[in-house]
C-alpha cells in the first residue's frame, strides 16, 4: 500500500517531465521535418535556414523543454528561463509566436510558477510573461496587447486559483497536525492522572512495610523478612510503571477516584446498550492476573472503541473479545455498523489517535479499519514485557 501511495505522490512530477520531453520532441519535428502544408504562410521556410540558425533554435528548444519539465520543481527559474528563451527567439528569423512550442512553454512555465511557486512567484511569472511578449511585439512591429492580456488572464488566473487551493489545503493540514498534537498531549495527561494513584499507592505500601519490618526486626525476624520481600515486590512493580510512563508522570496531579478495570467491563457495555446497540463480551483467561497499568489502559481503550461504536454505529451489534495470555492482553472489538472513513476518529482526532497513543506507551500494536463485508473492527495487543514498554517510551522521546 505504501509503495502505491509513493508512486501516486510522484506521478505529477513524472507527468510534468514527460510533458517537457514531449514538447521538445514536437519542436524537433517542427524544425527538422518538412511540413510545407502546415507551415504555409506562417513564416520563413525553416528548411532553407542556415545551419547556425537551426543550431540556435535547437538550443532554445532545449530551454523550452527544461522550462516545462521543471515548472513544478523550480517554478520561478522555469518561468525566467522560458521568458529568456522567448525573448531571445524574437531576434531570430523564426519569431516565437510561431511555431507553437515557444508559446506553449511560456504559458506552462508561468502557470506552474503562479500555482506552486513561493511568495514572489506571481510577480516573477507576470514580469517574465509581459516582458518577453513586449520584446517580441517590438521586434515584430505588432501591438496586439488585448490578446496578450486576454491570454494572461486565461492562464495566470486559473494558476492563481490553484495557488489559493493549495494554500488552503496546507492550512488544513497544519490545523490537523495541531489537533493531532493536542490529542496526544491530552491523552498523555489523562494516563498520568490515572496511574498517579498506582505509583503513590505502591510507594505508600513500601513505606508501611519497611516500617513494620523495622519494628519487628529484633523480635520476629521471619515477619521482618516477609515485610522486606513485600517491599521488594512492590518496588519492582513501581519501577516498571515508572519505566513505562516516566515522561507523562511529570506534573501529574492527584485524582483520587476508583481506578477503572476490565473486570468492570459491563459498565461500558451498558452505555452502548443504552444507545440501542447490543454488546456481547467474551473473556478468555484470568483478568486478575493483568498488571494494574495494563488493566487501566485496556479499560480505557475499550471505552474509546465502544464509545466510537455507539456514536458512529448506533443500534449495531458489538462483539468484544478479551484474551489474557502469558505475554500480553489482546482486545478485539468488532461491530456490524457502517465502516467508512468517518469511523477513524471522533471528528477532533481523539478517537483512534488516543487509542494508538496509549497502546504505543506499552509497546503494543493497533490494527483498525472497516471490514470487507461491512462493519468496523479494532484489534489491540498490550504486552506485559517491561522491556517492550521501555522500548516504546524511548521511541516517544522518554528516557528511563
Amino acid at each position: 500500500m505504501s509503495a502505491a501511495l509513493e508512486i501516486r505522490s510522484r506521478w505529477p512530477g513524472v507527468a510534468v517531465v514527460v510533458a517537457g520531453v514531449a514538447l521538445f520532441a514536437f519542436g524537433l519535428v517542427e524544425l527538422y521535418v518538412p511540413l510545407a502544408g502546415y507551415v504555409e504562410g506562417e513564416g520563413p521556410d525553416i528548411a532553407a535556414l542556415p545551419d547556425r540558425w537551426l543550431a540556435v533554435l535547437t538550443v532554445l528548444l532545449v530551454g523550452y523543454g527544461l522550462a516545462v519539465a521543471g515548472c513544478t520543481s523550480y517554478p520561478r527559474a522555469a518561468a525566467v528561463l522560458a521568458g529568456v528563451c522567448f525573448a531571445a527567439q524574437s531576434f531570430t528569423p523564426v519569431l516565437p509566436e510561431w511555431p507553437v512550442v515557444p508559446l506553449l512553454a511560456l504559458l506552462a512555465a508561468c502557470f506552474g510558477c503562479v500555482a506552486v511557486g513561493g511568495r514572489a512567484a506571481p510577480a516573477v511569472a507576470a514580469i517574465s510573461y509581459f516582458a518577453c511578449l513586449g520584446i517580441e511585439n517590438s521586434v515584430a512591429g505588432d501591438s496586439d496587447w488585448a490578446f496578450i492580456i486576454f491570454v494572461a488572464l486565461a492562464v495566470l488566473g486559473p494558476g492563481y486559483a490553484v495557488r489559493m487551493r493549495r494554500a488552503q489545503a496546507a492550512r488544513l493540514v497544519a490545523l490537523a497536525a495541531e489537533r493531532e498534537a493536542a490529542a496526544r498531549t491530552d491523552e498523555r495527561l489523562r494516563v498520568a492522572r490515572e496511574l498517579h494513584d498506582i505509583v503513590s499507592h505502591g510507594v505508600s505500601v513500601m513505606v508501611l512495610q519497611a516500617g513494620a519490618a523495622q519494628a519487628v526486626l529484633g523480635s520476629d525476624p521471619g515477619q521482618a523478612r516477609e515485610s522486606l520481600e513485600a517491599v521488594q515486590d512492590v518496588g519492582r512493580e513501581v519501577v516498571t510503571e515508572l519505566r513505562r510512563l516516566l515522561v507523562i508522570l511529570r506534573g501529574a496531579e492527584a485524582a483520587p477516584e476508583g481506578l477503572p478495570s476490565l473486570q468492570r467491563i459491563e459498565s461500558l457495555a451498558a452505555g452502548v446498550r443504552v444507545a440501542g446497540g447490543r454488546v456481547d463480551v467474551t473473556v478468555a483467561g484470568d483478568l486478575t492476573t493483568v498488571p494494574v497499568a495494563t488493566d487501566v489502559s485496556g479499560y480505557r481503550v475499550l471505552q474509546e472503541a465502544l464509545t466510537n461504536a455507539a456514536r458512529h454505529a448506533p443500534g449495531a451489534t458489538v462483539d468484544v473479545s478479551i484474551d489474557v495470555g502469558g505475554s500480553g492482553l489482546r482486545l478485539h472489538v468488532v461491530d456490524d455498523g457502517p465502516g467508512g472513513p468517518a469511523r477513524r476518529s471522533d471528528g477532533t482526532g481523539h478517537g483512534l489517535t488516543g487509542i494508538r497513543e496509549r497502546v504505543e506507551l506499552f509497546g503494543g500494536s493497533v490494527t483498525a479499519g472497516p471490514r470487507a463485508h461491512g462493519g468496523f473492527e479494532v484489534r489491540i495487543e498490550l504486552p506485559f514485557d517491561p522491556e517492550a514498554s521501555a522500548s516504546a517510551l524511548s521511541t516517544t522521546g522518554a528516557t528511563s
